[in-house]
């Protein structure tokens, strides 16, 4: 009698105490290595975050094309992460539709952030940071005791700035544009440090159980939306961030000589590809 063949995974008996629980070795790969399935370049989609290699490179170009070619490229830098960032979520299983997109956008936060302040940063760029200029201070004047009291207390601070923006200037740097530098660096580095803390899973793997719930830092993939839990520290900086940017904008015509098409005008020649 010819016997049957069954390719079955290998069981051992392991005891822990006085129990004996089965182990699956033929697990063991996806245990150690939960991405070991991917080729060369899913797999440097999945962990481009962590690599000091592309912290660099999106660092360096984000701040040499913004500073010295266009803000467009920005924009096209964050687009690009984006990309990077939807493909990742794809091969780390997440829910096609709304939840691999919100957590697209919510792990790319930061980036979004740096679009708001280069916004802002332009809006007052050339016209006089803050109140700085004439009409600025006229317009404030006018708009009750308080504020002008509040200008007159700021005044001294800005003119401490601007001698400081004189000095760079003699340097041949804006000091816009060293403050737009910083921001760059730190939001990649806070962003490394995201994905560090909630992509450890790739490592370790650990397993929950279908009810436990999923917190988002816990290195699992969510079932929840990003808005859907308490967002934690660097989630309310990145949202408080964005809103006060887009309040800045949207006052610049209030607080500077600018007027909204004028404004709009200069946002548009500074994120042209080649001004």
């Amino acid at each position: 009698m010819s016997e049957t063949l069954r390719d079955e995974p290998e069981v051992v008996e392991a005891e822990v105490g006085d129990k004996n629980t089965a182990v699956d070795v033929n697990a063991s790969a996806v245990t150690t290595d939960p991405i070991g399935h991917l080729g060369p370049v899913p797999r440097w989609i999945v962990l481009h975050d962590r690599s000091v290699i592309f912290a660099l490179a999106y660092v360096s170009l984000t701040i040499f094309l913004s500073v010295y070619v266009s803000y467009f490229w920005l924009v096209a830098l964050v687009g690009l992460h984006l990309v990077l960032e939807w493909l990742k979520k794809g091969y780390l299983g997440y829910e096609r539709g709304l939840h691999r997109t919100a957590w697209t956008v919510w792990d790319t936060k930061f980036d979004i952030a740096l679009i708001f302040l280069a916004l802002t940063l332009l809006s007052y760029t050339g016209v006089g940071a803050g109140v700085a200029g004439a009409q600025s201070a006229t317009r404030v004047s006018l708009m009750g005791g308080k504020l002008s009291a509040l200008w007159a207390r700021a005044a001294p601070l800005l003119a401490r700035f601007a001698r400081f923006g004189v000095v760079l200037r003699a340097m041949g740097i804006r000091a816009v544009d060293l403050f737009f530098s910083a921001r760059v660096i730190l939001f990649r580095k806070a962003d490394m440090a995201r994905a560090s803390k909630q992509e450890a899973f790739l490592e370790q793997n650990p397993q929950a159980g279908a009810d436990q719930p999923v917190p988002e830092d816990s290195g699992r993939i969510p079932a929840h939306l990003p808005w859907q839990r308490a967002l934690g520290g660097y989630g309310w900086f990145a949202v408080l961030l964005v809103v006060v940017n887009s309040v800045a904008v949207l006052l610049a015509p209030v607080v500077t000589e600018h007027t909204y098409p004028t404004l709009l005008q200069t946002l548009a020649a500074k994120f042209h590809p080649w001004p």
